[in-house]
């Protein structure tokens, strides 16, 4: 895992890794694939990792309307290769959690001084 904490950061870097061993047969749509059914399947929830009726409705919508998006076709193929750094809205079992690329509530500035707060000390341990 990256200290990042981006899936789609972790889907593009799965994809490039396979790129390099596999070459062309591995395709973005593949990497799209681990990351949804392939992780539920690893967690043995079959309830999540793709999108239709009955399932758990966990999806994360991002905007490609950045330059570095503009240059792909695909717009599949732009999330995983271009790096896609933030969703812009998120829903997880039917509720939405985040809105425009924030979570309705968090106080994000006092969320930030907690983190650095705590990480000192972990790394004081």
């Amino acid at each position: 895992s990256n200290d990042s904490s981006n899936l789609m950061q972790e889907v593009r870097q799965a994809f490039l890794l396979q790129r390099l061993q596999h070459g062309s047969k591995v395709t973005h749509l593949d990497a799209l694939r681990w990351a949804t059914a392939g992780g539920a399947n690893v967690l043995g929830r079959p309830e999540l990792g793709r999108i239709a009726e009955g399932m758990q409705a966990d999806f994360a919508l991002f905007k490609l309307d950045e330059l570095r998006f503009s240059g792909h076709g695909d717009p599949l193929a732009a999330l995983v290769i271009c790096g896609a750094h933030q969703a812009d809205r998120v829903m997880v079992a039917g509720k939405w959690i985040v809105e425009d690329g924030r979570i309705p509530g968090l106080d994000l500035e006092q969320l930030k001084i907690e983190h650095h707060r705590e990480a000192k000390r972990l790394r004081e341990k």
